[in-house]
């Protein structure tokens, strides 16, 4: 009898790439799921004897679905498949029962090797069987850009937290085609009543220009001098426009990094600048209107939770740049089918 397999992420870009990476000769029947609840369900109704699950997620997300299968002491073999790489997030996966932990994109060789690893997979043991085709297609180019950057977010994330000894929270990323005037409209984290301050970088790498910019709310600023503290020095304003740059150039070159791994090329990052301080969201990003005419806006809520942190970052490619990155993004899925 196949194996009821349920692939679990809220990216369709992510589950097709899954479905082409596992054994085609695999004696086992695959379903899907778009959030931690439709694979609560699927585990419910024995359609996952063993799942690959996604950790960041809306409705529900793998740390809620692990503890709800813990709980309900439902029978399931669950393999987290994640951007998020943080040693933290690994333990605590492990601790709420994930039989193993690895990282996106995973390459078929070493998902054949784990599969062997715990007995579920024999070679010409039978054939792949999907369930419902039409769920593994990406829903528009805004999964593939959104997928992307989850898999930069979460290399960001973890380097973060390596540096700052902390556990990030780490989100769905937002990502949209907007208008320069809708940038206040992007950010979905920060109350736009909130005063900001912002800190901004370019960046460039094989005909890509892009810009990135760090925006932290006045509440964490204080937060984030008191975890940085020990690295500054001078005035009070000088130690928290200190503390927002370290912070500021600490992320972006991680998140570009990432994004650059997988596109294959290699970005190179200006010295950091303050666009302004203390400042409502509209206000803040007035200037950047003035730059370009259409825009796609990556935006990563991070979130220090042990420290009272939250900032945004905003990565924001000009149209130019779009045609561009779509062409290096048609490589990197042609690559990813070989």
């Amino acid at each position: 009898m196949s194996l009821k397999v349920t692939i679990c992420d809220d990216s369709g870009m992510a589950r097709k790439q899954l479905l082409r990476t596992l054994p085609q000769d695999w004696d086992a029947k695959v379903y899907q799921a778009a959030d931690g609840e439709q694979a609560l369900t699927c585990v419910q109704q024995g359609q996952a004897e063993v799942l690959f699950l996604d950790l960041n997620m809306p409705v529900m997300d793998g740390y809620q679905t692990l503890h709800a299968i813990q709980q309900q002491q439902l029978e399931c073999l669950v393999i987290v498949v994640s951007g998020d790489i943080q040693p933290e997030a690994h333990q605590r996966v492990t601790r709420l029962g994930a039989m193993a932990f690895v990282k996106k994109p995973m390459s078929g060789d070493e998902l054949r090797e784990l599969l062997q690893q715990f007995g579920l997979y024999q070679p010409a043991s039978g054939h792949l069987q999907l369930v419902d085709e039409r769920q593994s297609q990406p829903e528009n180019a805004l999964d593939v850009y959104r997928e992307v950057s989850n898999v930069a977010m979460g290399q960001a994330g973890d380097h973060l937290a390596r540096v700052l000894d902390t556990f990030i929270d780490l989100p769905v990323p937002n990502v949209n085609f907007i208008a320069p005037s809708e940038l206040h409209m992007a950010l979905q984290t920060i109350d736009n009543t909130e005063r900001v301050s912002a800190i901004s970088q370019g960046f460039a790498g094989s005909g890509i220009l892009g810009e990135a910019l760090t925006l932290f709310s006045d509440t964490s600023i204080d937060d984030v001098c008191r975890l940085l503290g020990h690295q500054l020095t001078g005035s009070v304003r000088q130690q928290r426009i200190e503390a927002l740059m370290d912070i500021a150039s600490i992320i972006t070159s991680a998140c570009l990094n990432g994004l650059g791994q997988q596109l294959h090329v290699e970005f190179t990052a200006s010295q950091p600048i303050l666009l302004g301080e203390q400042k409502a969201v509209r206000e803040l990003l007035a200037e950047s209107e003035q730059r370009w005419q259409n825009l796609l806006a990556v935006e990563i809520g991070y979130s220090l939770k042990e420290h009272q942190i939250d900032f945004d970052l905003l990565l924001l490619f000009p149209a130019d740049a779009v045609k561009v990155l779509d062409q290096q993004l048609a490589h990197w899925l042609a690559g990813q089918e070989d």
